[in-house]
């Protein structure tokens, strides 16, 4: 019923917590639809092959199940979509007391050599 085009063996990653889309929800509620009049369907013919009071209770069925229909295929799907997974980062180790002596750094270099500024 949707015109968009399906594309068949990917795998879709939900990255949102966005419900699906109008036109998905309107294939899902004309599915439900057709299948309650589809019921309804079997109900007439089963009111025409039964006895009496069996028949009764097809014909108040095909009756109100059009009603019944109506209201299930408008309802809002309660159902939400879940979201992604938050992503919580592995602990990280702390950096413990280094074990062994510990050394002063050797002074600078640099300190000693004239520079470019003396003539």
């Amino acid at each position: 019923m949707s015109r968009r085009r399906e594309r068949t063996g990917e795998t879709v990653i939900s990255v949102t917590t966005a419900q699906p889309g109008r036109s998905a929800d309107l294939d899902s509620r004309i599915a439900r639809y057709a299948w309650m009049m589809s019921i309804r369907i079997v109900c007439f013919v089963l009111a025409v092959l039964t006895p009496s009071p069996w028949r009764w209770m097809f014909i108040v069925a095909a009756v109100f199940l059009p009603y019944i229909a109506v209201v299930l295929a408008n309802t809002q799907r309660s159902s939400t979509v879940s979201g992604a997974e938050p992503y919580i980062a592995p602990e990280r180790p702390a950096i413990g007391p280094h074990p062994g002596v510990v050394t002063q750094p050797d002074p600078d270099p640099d300190r000693d050599r004239p520079g470019d500024t003396e003539k």
